[in-house]
Formats: C-alpha cells, sequence, structure tokens
C-alpha cells in the first residue's frame, strides 16, 4: 500500500469516528456534505441501529377512488430521513391515487383519467417520469409493477391485466379472454397482447378493493391475489404465460382484507385470518409452477387483539377479533406482521407476541375499513445516488 492510499484509509476512518460520536440529529444534517459522507453516515445508522434490509420506511394508505397518504413506521424515521422525504410525499395529497411501490419508486396513477395515465415517482430526488397514454382503456385493472436499478442506469417495467370476458367452461375449468397490457422503459412504449386462458376459477378483477395491494413480482413474474382470496393469478412477462396457484387456506369466501400476498425477507408469503387464528405460509421455490406452501406461524386472533385493545385503547366489543381489515408483512422480517384493527395500525411479532402501536388514522372506522395499505421500503438508505 502506497503511502498515500494510507493516509486516505486513516483519514476516513477519522472521519466515521468523529461522525459516529454524533447523536442522529447531527448526522441528518450532514448528509449533503458529499456521496462518501452519505455513505458513512448509512454505514453507522445501519450498525447504531441494525435495521435489516430492505429497510422499511412506511406506509401508504390509499382511499377507496380518493387519494393516498403516507405515515412513518419508525419514531426513527424522520431523524433519518430529515425532511427531505416527509416534503417530496406531500404531493400525494393533491389527488394522487398511489398504484404500487419497487424499490424506493412509486406508480401513480392520475385522478379521472380512467387508470390510463401514469407516472413514476422517485420520493428521494424528486424527479417523475411521465408514461404515454395507454392505448387500451381497462376498468379496474390488475397492476404490477418492478424496477431495477444499477450503478448506471434505471429499469422499470409495468404490467396491467383485465378479464375481457369468459369464454366456456369446461370439466371444472373456465376459459377467459384476457387483455395484458406493458410497458418497458427500455424502449418507452406499452405493448399489448390478448390471450386466452384455462383457468380452474373465476378471475374477479380487484375493482379497486383491498386485496390489490397484495400484489408483487419474482424474476419477472408478477402475482396477484384474487379478489376472493382463494387464488393467487400468476403472470410471466418472459415467457408470456399465465396460470393460477392455488392458496394454502381455501374456503367458500375469504373477504378481501382479511389475507394478504406480500414478499419478506426474498420469499413470498401468504397470511390469512379466520375467526379465531391468524395463519401465515411461505411458497417455497415460487416461481416455478411446483412450489409448495409451507405454514410458518398460528396465532390466536382473540389474544392479540384482546392486547391491542387494553395497550391501545381500541374500545371492546364482542367482534373486535373480525375487524383485523388490513395485514401486511415486514418486507424482510415474515415474523412481523403489521394489521389494521379499526382506525389503528399496529405491528405485531409472531416470535415474541409483542405488539406496538404504529399509527392512529384519527377517523371513525367507517371512514378507514376500506383503506388499501402497503408498505414503502428501501433496499438501502440513505441513498448514494
Amino acid at each position: 500500500m502506497s503511502s498515500s492510499q494510507c493516509k486516505l484509509f486513516i483519514y476516513e476512518e477519522i472521519i466515521i469516528n468523529v461522525l459516529n460520536r454524533l447523536p442522529l440529529k447531527s448526522l441528518a444534517r450532514f448528509k449533503c456534505v458529499s456521496k462518501n459522507w452519505r455513505k458513512y453516515i448509512a454505514e453507522i445508522y445501519r450498525c447504531r441501529l441494525q435495521w435489516p434490509k430492505p429497510f422499511l420506511i412506511g406506509f401508504f394508505f390509499v382511499e377507496k377512488r380518493l387519494q393516498s397518504h403516507f405515515f412513518f413506521s419508525y419514531k426513527e424515521s424522520p431523524l433519518l430521513i430529515g425532511t427531505s422525504l416527509d416534503e417530496s410525499v406531500n404531493f400525494i395529497g393533491d389527488r394522487v391515487y398511489v398504484v404500487a411501490s419497487s424499490n424506493g419508486f412509486l406508480l401513480c396513477n392520475k385522478l379521472r383519467s380512467r387508470q390510463r395515465i401514469y407516472y413514476v415517482y422517485n420520493p428521494a430526488t424528486k424527479h417523475r417520469f411521465e408514461l404515454p397514454k395507454t392505448p387500451i382503456s381497462m376498468k379496474d385493472p390488475y397492476v404490477g409493477f418492478i424496477v431495477k436499478e444499477t450503478d448506471e442506469s434505471v429499469s422499470f417495467t409495468i404490467v396491467r391485466y383485465v378479464v375481457t370476458t369468459p369464454v366456456s367452461r369446461n370439466n371444472f375449468r373456465f376459459q377467459y379472454s384476457l387483455t395484458i397490457e406493458s410497458f418497458s422503459s427500455e424502449t418507452n412504449e406499452w405493448t399489448a397482447n390478448s390471450v386466452i386462458e384455462d383457468v380452474p376459477f373465476a378471475l374477479y378483477p380487484s375493482r379497486d378493493e383491498i386485496s390489490s395491494s397484495s400484489a408483487g413480482v419474482v424474476n419477472g413474474v408478477f402475482f396477484w391475489l384474487d379478489n376472493y382470496g382463494q387464488w393467487m393469478t400468476v403472470y410471466d412477462s418472459v415467457k408470456k404465460c399465465f396460470w393460477a396457484l392455488e392458496l394454502p387456506e381455501r374456503r367458500t369466501v375469504i373477504y378481501p382484507g382479511y389475507c394478504c400476498l406480500g414478499l419478506s425477507g426474498g420469499e413470498l408469503c401468504f397470511a390469512s385470518t379466520g375467526w379465531t387464528t391468524i395463519t401465515c405460509w411461505q411458497l417455497n421455490s415460487f416461481p416455478s409452477r411446483d412450489s409448495i406452501w409451507v405454514r410458518t406461524f398460528a396465532v390466536n386472533v382473540p389474544s392479540v387483539v384482546q392486547k391491542c385493545q387494553e395497550d391501545f385503547g381500541l374500545g371492546g366489543g364482542s367482534s373486535i377479533d373480525r375487524e383485523v381489515r388490513n395485514i401486511v408483512f415486514h418486507p424482510a422480517l415474515p415474523h412481523i406482521l403489521y394489521l389494521q384493527i379499526r382506525s389503528m395500525v399496529i405491528s405485531y411479532d409472531l416470535i415474541t407476541n409483542n405488539a406496538e402501536l404504529v399509527y392512529d388514522f384519527g377517523e371513525a372506522w367507517r371512514k378507514t375499513k376500506h383503506y388499501k395499505l402497503f408498505s414503502y421500503e428501501w433496499p438501502q438508505w440513505p441513498r448514494l445516488q
């Protein structure tokens, strides 16, 4: 090692040592000094707070047919980010509908556009990318969104589909005519395909219900929770094929909001709640068609809700255990669920049985029961670019 390299190493070590002695509020102000300082501060936060990857920043909650709002999930989040992210998400209040998030980017839809005008927004840089108007008008389509970021560029893919009409039913299988429309930022064009698929269940598009937040993508394979929570629909954007996968707990009807799909710790997870039990499953080897569901957790719903009722003042009532209307997985820790119970969001650790209040909507229960809730996270924070 040359003398100049040695001096540089010592210089960085001294800076990190000094920064590590500062409180979080001071560190938040020093992120703008340089890219290297942002890198040092990011590592200090990781070591000090021991946050898992990806970092959960907060949640968007979307009012049905109305606007979207944001709240932080941790007390440390505003300190970590300063005020930049907080200010950048204030645009959400201007009648903008958040459709999905991926890798720290948001896919938004302009209201009253009949879901044909989209744009991608980066809250870190406050940059937005307007998409061309979709050629096909779809009523309440399923929408999937994936962003890939490298050191040099950012690319994204959007897939949306709608069921045109049921064609026929043979041997308990349904034939459906589907219209699939996809957008690639590399070509800046929408492409459309119409296919007829055989599926073992009746397809019910989300109709903008809470269940539409249960969507994701793994290696170019998009998945959505069926509107009645008995199946998941899958679309391989590479092979251009569509199929269905039965969920592990199939009942006559599982109402939207009482179950969810999500990616957590890199695995596809499913959770559902009956009148007495919250059950969690993990899908091994997805996106293979031979994937197998494995049960991971089962907890007693009344005991969870009773604990929340006592600690957070949710009030009484014999039916409170039926009012878990939103379930969301932590993006990195499959044993942590976020439950919307009446007008509050509670984090619940399935291993330790600890419940914590995350957010209070401050609204009457009848106003919040149709909220769509999904997490917003970064693979790393602060961003280096």
